[in-house]
């Protein structure tokens, strides 16, 4: 079997056990690199290419951990899951650096949705941050997951193949009933494009762009932005860890733990140790 035919033979494979699309695209992509840079047939790979491969990323291209990471899962996918040859997973690569995100206050969203000027961004932007939305979800949105009677949707496939409830607000729900009136076709998307067909990532994420330059918000806004604001202001307002990861569909409670760590609440009570000092006089 040659390169190509076994690559098909993985795209397959990781179809089947429902993989992203992105997920399928970057195993891929490390494979073929790990091809080209032996220069072998996968056939004839040795367990020690694998780690000069991994090496090479590492210390030659400087690879991120996280991108480290990812190469070790692709090749560990065909090696050690599906051929159960190498045992891939025990190569050590350089850690994930855990960087706390950037966080929008309430204000900074309030100005992200005043700065538009039309019903579709407007609501592009409530939405994703009053459910907590991944940009792919928010695009492949429809309306038949949407109960705005009960004040509820589902958002079908997310992270991990997983369905979850999200709850609708009086607020949003009133842009979604004015925003549905504005649609002139008939689509089974929330957001559609005039051929019913819904639009890109990157579509939304310029909207998203433009509409932050244009309320002059100084940091660097992107679309998941607004999802670490969501999980954030929940832990603000008091809401219990766990029923925090449940809406946001974090397989793992220390995921969720990053937004107890960017909340004001970790610093409950602390008051002014400058003051404490001023105090001792």
């Amino acid at each position: 079997m040659k390169n190509d035919e076994m690559i098909e033979k993985v795209e397959r494979e990781l179809k089947l056990l429902g993989h992203s699309p992105r997920t399928i695209n970057s195993y891929l992509t490390y494979l073929n690199e790990l091809f080209n840079f032996t220069g072998k047939i996968h056939s004839r790979i040795l367990f020690e290419d694998i780690k000069r491969f991994l090496e090479y990323l590492s210390i030659e291209k400087n690879y991120s951990g996280s991108s480290l990471n990812l190469a070790r899962s692709a090749i560990s996918f065909y090696y050690e899951k599906m051929l159960e040859k190498y045992t891939v997973s025990k190569i050590r690569v350089k850690k994930v650096g855990k960087k706390l995100p950037s966080v929008l206050t309430k204000q900074e969203v309030k100005r992200i949705i005043d700065a538009a000027d039309n019903l579709r961004d407007k609501l592009i932007v409530q939405i994703m941050y009053s459910c907590g939305l991944r940009v792919s979800e928010a695009v492949n949105l429809k309306l038949e997951d949407l109960d705005t009677s009960r004040m509820v949707g589902i958002v079908r496939s997310g992270k991990g193949n997983k369905d979850r409830v999200i709850h609708l607000d009086i607020p949003l729900v009133e842009s979604i009933d004015s925003y549905i009136k504005t649609k002139k076709l008939p689509s089974k998307f929330l957001f559609s494009k005039s051929n019913e067909t819904p639009y890109t990532t990157r579509s939304f994420q310029l909207i998203i762009k433009k509409l932050a330059e244009k309320a002059g918000i100084i940091k660097r806004v992107h679309s998941h932005i607004f999802r670490h604001a969501f999980g954030t202001h929940l832990v603000e307002k008091g809401i219990d860890i766990v029923r925090v990861q449940g809406m946001m569909g974090h397989s793992n409670l220390e995921t969720t733990k990053t937004y107890v760590n960017l909340s004001k609440e970790q610093f409950k009570g602390i008051g002014s140790l400058l003051g404490d000092l001023e105090d001792e006089n």
